[in-house]
């Protein structure tokens, strides 16, 4: 595969990408209902201008894009070009994919509109760790509201936990499909966590996966927000319908070694064959289960 034609450049090492190959799943978790294409972006910009972003991007396209080629479960395209996000243009796709987006991607108005018209219409958003920093630029936070709603939440409050320190995660929805890859138990791994304020919360959004705060180090010193020191509420990945379509967030994926885990391989798969309408799965608000 020439991934420079795919529209990414893999920048690690050869036994890298043989290492996310290897783990890439064998099979998707169920068969497409019809072809699927889905955009994936990884988009960073700081004051109007394009930058470079998390150095995970590319292991994280790349395991994309293998996932996808492999099971058959979407077609991946790779594009920061804005004008993608044209109605017409966006129209083609079944879902967007937010790969550690950061910034104010863009201030047109149309192109925000046609977004959120795309997901609320019925198709699908996955957002991957920095996607949580999107619309937004230090020190002024959530300057596109709607997608933050959209999303479910905005980071605002740095990181509590970071990129190598060991974290310990519990299974709020054990049973639910997105995060069968982890086999129905809680587990431990290194990875950067970002903390949200509003719009957070359980009352929009079926958590599937949290910090353990019961076996990961809750020293105030880390600078909690005081609403997540109170609830010690610190979700990772999550599912919410929007409008008639659907929506999957992890905040994992600031470690490039993420990308060769089978687990969370798993777990990235099952996102996006849920935000493209083949994978069903409960959107409940966690406030409201049992």
């Amino acid at each position: 595969m020439d991934a420079e034609k795919g529209g990414y450049t893999f920048t690690g090492t050869d036994d890298e990408r043989a290492r996310i190959k290897a783990a890439v799943p064998a099979e998707a978790q169920v068969a497409p209902e019809q072809p699927r294409k889905v955009l994936v972006t990884s988009l960073n910009v700081r004051d109007g201008k394009a930058r470079s972003g998390h150095g995970s991007i590319a292991y994280a396209n790349l395991a994309i894009d293998l996932m996808g080629r492999k099971t058959g479960a979407y077609e991946a395209v790779f594009s920061n070009d804005v004008e993608m996000f044209a109605p017409d243009t966006l129209g083609q796709f079944d879902a967007v994919v937010f790969n550690n987006t950061g910034g104010v991607l863009f201030e047109d108005e149309g192109l925000r509109q046609s977004l959120l018209d795309f997901v609320s219409g019925g198709k699908g958003f996955v957002g991957i760790h920095a996607a949580a920093a999107t619309f937004v630029q230090y020190p002024v936070y959530d300057q596109f509201p709607p997608f933050g709603e959209m999303l479910g939440a905005y980071e605002d409050g740095g990181h509590p936990w970071g990129p190598r320190e060991t974290i310990t995660l519990k299974l709020d929805d054990p049973e639910h499909p997105v995060i069968a890859g982890f086999g129905g138990e809680g587990f431990e791994t290194q990875d950067e966590v970002f903390q949200f304020r509003h719009p957070y919360s359980r009352e929009k959004l079926h958590v599937l996966v949290s910090i353990d705060t019961d076996k990961t180090d809750m020293d105030p010193s880390r600078r909690f927000l005081p609403e997540r020191a109170d609830d010690r509420d610190f979700g990772m990945s999550w599912v919410r319908q929007y409008g008639e379509g659907r929506v999957f967030y992890t905040s994992f994926g600031h470690n490039p070694a993420l990308f060769w885990d089978p687990a969370m391989l798993r777990h990235y798969l099952a996102g996006i064959q849920f935000a493209a309408g083949d994978l069903e799965g409960d959107t409940t608000p966690s406030s409201q289960l049992g």
